[in-house]
């Protein structure tokens, strides 16, 4: 039987097309930053997030012209990290999305400077969103916690401290929690706040769920670093071994992961029952997408 697949490719579509917008090129002397941002924020990646943002979106009647920029924010908040992320001073990761890492591509300042731009630029455009000021100030007040010391940049930190010295599995799980969970989470929630109807139980269900399939996305990504395939998953693979990180996966071993796996897949499950069969589907797709994916 095969896999039904979720529709990465049109989110990657809307995506860039308000990533094009608000990251025009230029011929001043400022076009080498812009041009470090497009490097990997127009990619070949999955939108994941950006996914989530225009699917719930859709499942709840947002304007689709404000969750399209709120999409690209995401995207290049996200893309911050991953530019970061890949620095000598963090994982020195040489590839990225199936190409040169952006320090590699350009240097290591222009990448700093590069993922300082798009983070600052994602805030921009959220507060700019046609929505009343109230929601811009909720929306921004809940992404710079997502993404902040107390998410993922703290998240970050425990990874860090993790290739130094063992963490325990509750110390692994809170590292997840921060790390990838909180930016999923929010963008779950996110249209919850653009909706023109959207009850609070709604909104933490959909966070509940954001948080369950964070956890079950960041277990696959350690797994995938363990067992895939460089050019299958675009970034260099053995990394977590090499750097000896405390992952979930090394703490529990497969036949118990596996468990812990099912665990989130049916947290994810549950917290989607607040919503009818059909407006779901897309959403359960993705569900099953994440523990079967390859890349």
């Amino acid at each position: 039987m095969i896999q039904k697949l979720p529709d990465f490719q049109s989110a990657r579509e809307i995506t860039d097309t308000w990533l094009n917008v608000f990251l025009q090129p230029k011929n001043d002397l400022t076009a080498r930053i812009t041009e470090a941002m497009r490097y990997s924020a127009v990619s070949e990646g999955k939108a994941f997030r950006p996914f989530l943002i225009l699917t719930i979106g859709k499942m709840l009647k947002c304007p689709p012209e404000i969750t399209g920029q709120l999409a690209a924010a995401v995207e290049m908040i996200h893309t911050y990290s991953l530019i970061h992320d890949d620095l000598p001073a963090m994982d020195n990761d040489a590839m990225r999305r199936g190409k040169p890492s952006n320090h590699i591509q350009f240097d290591e300042a222009t990448a700093i400077l590069a993922g300082d731009a798009l983070l600052t630029k994602g805030i921009e455009v959220i507060s700019t969103l046609p929505v009343p000021a109230p929601k811009r100030c909720r929306l921004i007040a809940e992404l710079t916690k997502a993404i902040g010391d107390k998410g993922m940049i703290g998240g970050q930190m425990i990874d860090l401290i993790g290739e130094k010295q063992p963490l325990s599995l509750s110390e692994i799980q809170q590292m997840q929690t921060l790390k990838t969970g909180e930016l999923i989470a929010f963008s779950c929630k996110a249209p919850c706040y653009i909706a023109p109807l959207c009850s609070p139980a709604k909104r933490v269900a959909l966070t509940r769920f954001g948080y369950a399939i964070g956890h079950l996305f960041q277990i696959t990504d350690d797994l995938l670093d363990l067992y895939g395939k460089t050019e299958t998953v675009g970034k260099t693979i053995g990394k977590d071994e090499k750097s000896h990180k405390s992952t979930m996966v090394a703490r529990l071993g497969q036949e118990k992961i596996r468990l812990k796996m099912r665990e989130y897949s049916q947290t994810a499950q549950e917290a989607l029952t607040a919503f009818g069969k059909k407006k779901v589907a897309d959403l359960e797709v993705l569900i099953a997408y994440i523990v079967n994916r390859e890349k």
